[in-house]
């Protein structure tokens, strides 16, 4: 009887720990479980408030991630550029190219859920073409329909492009619940 008393302390000593260890998208959660609200970043000329339990990384050494909003299961949800910064010519986003929310010259890889980058992508067909609001402004919008090597991997994505602003905002795995809180972001977007 005292080995198991002793079984049961020892799980709930290991499950208290693991529970106040925590955390949501390395924010602190406070005593009732919810994730502090997420600092404003600024991106270019565009301040926003990314979306409770995502975290921002502006930079990552081989370039991967950057400007990508990250959740606790996914590594780039949406992705901020500002591509006025030096560092190659790239290839501005048009709805008349096959790929034309990706940036780069090359087939771009797929970006996936659980893989990033994951397979290169075969095919991308527009879905919408429009304008939508991103704070005060109006993008150049569009939704694509991404094929990849791996079919798995397949997925929508939604792109925002401010042209005059050489803003970039790509949201990957389109069609999630964060879709409307990607759209709540960028509707309270301000600009210096």
């Amino acid at each position: 009887m005292r080995v198991v008393w002793c079984w049961v302390l020892a799980g709930l000593v290991a499950l208290t720990g693991t529970s106040c260890a925590r955390s949501t998208a390395g924010e602190a959660v406070a005593a009732t479980g919810a994730p502090k609200p997420a600092a404003p970043i600024t991106v270019a000329t565009m301040h926003v408030t990314p979306p409770n339990g995502t975290r921002y990384t502006p930079s990552t050494p081989n370039g991967t991630f950057d400007g990508c909003l990250a959740t606790d299961t996914t590594a780039c949800v949406v992705r901020l550029l500002d591509l006025r910064t030096p560092g190659g010519p790239y290839n501005a986003p048009n709805t008349s190219r096959p790929y034309g929310w990706y940036t780069g010259a090359d087939a771009p890889l797929c970006v996936t859920r659980t893989l990033v980058p994951g397979s290169t992508a075969t095919g991308s067909s527009l879905l919408k073409a429009g304008l939508a609001p991103i704070g005060s402004k109006k993008a150049d919008y569009s939704q694509w329909q991404v094929t990849c090597q791996d079919t798995s991997q397949n997925g929508r994505l939604r792109m925002w492009w401010l042209p005059m602003s050489k803003i970039l905002v790509v949201e990957y795995n389109s069609g999630s619940p964060l879709d409307a809180q990607v759209d709540q972001m960028l509707a309270a977007a301000t600009f210096d």
